[in-house]
């Protein structure tokens, strides 16, 4: 029994599939109701991915690895979800892992390779006698570093089968898929993953690449822009580039036609439900991320209610009865907020923004400087924010100063309008909670200080 617990004289196929996370597969029945792209939407983002793999969009085809990236909920799972199966469609060669931060099987990188190799395995027959060779000969491959089952695994045999000439290393690539990298549990094993991908790279050049989904997390980011990435990876950030609002907006129309002809109490919907000014509303709010729209039409949609009173509850024009509408919404923000270092610090920040002009006229904003404002030494504000990119991204402007001298001023932009509201609702935000009144005397004291200094007054003179 023991030495059949280290797998010696197990066949090779089943020390491969005894090795592999199953609820990371793409299509894992664990993974109910996974996340993927609503009809028309993300169009335009999964046609630059398509042609990515497929080297015919001229920005990215001598490029093997893409990160997509964004604000937390900007929908990266669902567009890495809805890639897979347009490519299995295709017939072209994917594998995928996809990382859980609350799954202990998924939230570590032990099972990544050999979830990796069993995709492989069975999509490329031409490589499994090699596989299988590989493990034969060393039973216990599978507990060895990352780079070594890597490169024996996966690197060489599908080395030795593209120099055979096998038909599917002609006209398309194969693409491994690593989705919610930052939901690996350690941070270290993140950049670890990311440096095992790049050596890769420069070692053997092979018709592979590696679409990497995360957010826009320190240590990523970091890896990203080493050395050793670059002129090998590029950077696909899910902003207003690629028209999100409008995306959004045909998601809430098509769900709210849906209830409204679907549900079990549609008789007692109203006739014109919703108003497009309602449905513009909720647009805005997003913020350009789809998980506060599909947050909303989860809770409006429940079987058990009236899907006009439950909209209106998610408008605070109805109190809530029983389950909260943004309960899922409010647990991300608060998990993502949790990794402050410095939280008390990363929330005063925030009800700078949360209850000053500086928000609304973009010409202050820009003149505005929150590290001066802050008395922070330069580079303070990036390294209190580092771990909350999810949620805020730092903007710096250069600033022109008396038409001579040119400073570099820097700024908060929440990416996600609905954080104001989780943040300036104590039953929501608990500890989070950002108090006017705690915080009033303190800004005084800081509009006092800062209006005194030189672009104190070039901010009160706009």
């Amino acid at each position: 029994m023991f030495y059949k617990e280290l797998n010696i004289f197990l066949a090779p196929f089943d020390i491969l599939k005894d090795a592999v996370a199953p609820t990371a597969f793409h299509e894992s029945g664990e993974r109910v109701d996974p996340p993927k792209c609503h009809p028309n939407t993300r169009v335009a983002v999964l046609e630059k991915i398509m042609n990515w793999i497929q080297r015919s969009d001229a920005e990215t085809k001598d490029r093997y690895i893409m990160w997509l990236t964004g604000a937390a909920g900007a929908g990266k799972t669902a567009i890495a979800q809805s890639f897979i199966e347009m490519c299995l469609q295709r017939g072209l060669v994917v594998a995928s892992f996809f990382f859980g931060r609350s799954d202990g099987s998924r939230n570590h990188a032990r099972a990544l390779i050999a979830t990796l190799v069993y995709q492989i395995y069975r999509l490329v027959p031409e490589v499994q006698n090699k596989i299988l060779s590989v493990i034969d000969e060393d039973p216990l491959i599978l507990t060895k570093t990352m780079e070594h089952q890597f490169m024996y695994l996966i690197m060489k045999p599908l080395h030795s089968v593209c120099s055979s000439g096998t038909p599917w290393a002609y006209g398309s690539h194969c693409c491994l898929i690593i989705d919610g990298l930052d939901e690996c549990h350690d941070r270290e094993v993140q950049q670890h993953i990311l440096r095992m991908i790049s050596s890769s790279i420069h070692k053997i050049k092979l018709p592979i690449l590696f679409l990497v989904a995360s957010r826009p997390e320190h240590e990523i980011k970091l890896e990203f822009a080493s050395p050793q990435m670059d002129g090998i990876h590029a950077r696909l950030y899910l902003d207003d580039t690629y028209k999100p609002l409008d995306d959004i907006r045909t998601y809430l129309q098509d769900s709210f036609e849906t209830i409204r002809t679907g549900h079990p109490y549609k008789s007692r919907i109203p006739v014109v439900w919703p108003t497009n000014d309602t449905v513009e509303r909720l647009v805005k709010k997003s913020s350009g991320q789809f998980i506060y729209a599909a947050t909303v039409i989860r809770y409006v949609q429940s079987i058990r209610h009236l899907p006009h009173h439950r909209l209106e509850t998610t408008m605070n024009l109805r109190p809530a009865q029983g389950d909260l509408p943004f309960a899922q919404l409010d647990a991300l923000y608060a998990m993502i907020l949790s990794s402050a270092a410095d939280i008390d610090r990363v929330l005063y920040a925030i009800s700078i923004y949360l209850h000053n002009v500086v928000q609304t006229n973009p010409r202050i904003y820009d003149s505005f400087d929150i590290e001066q404002f802050m008395s922070l030494d330069a580079g303070e504000l990036d390294i209190l924010f580092c771990d909350l990119g999810a949620l805020v991204s730092i903007e710096s402007t250069t600033l022109l100063l008396y038409d001579t001298n040119v400073k570099l001023t820097k700024n908060l932009r929440i990416l996600h309008a609905s954080l104001y509201d989780f943040l300036s609702d104590p039953m929501r935000s608990k500890e989070y909670f950002i108090d006017t009144d705690t915080y009033r005397p303190k800004h005084v004291v800081n509009v006092l200080r800062f209006v005194t200094s030189p672009l104190g007054v070039i901010f009160f003179c706009l």
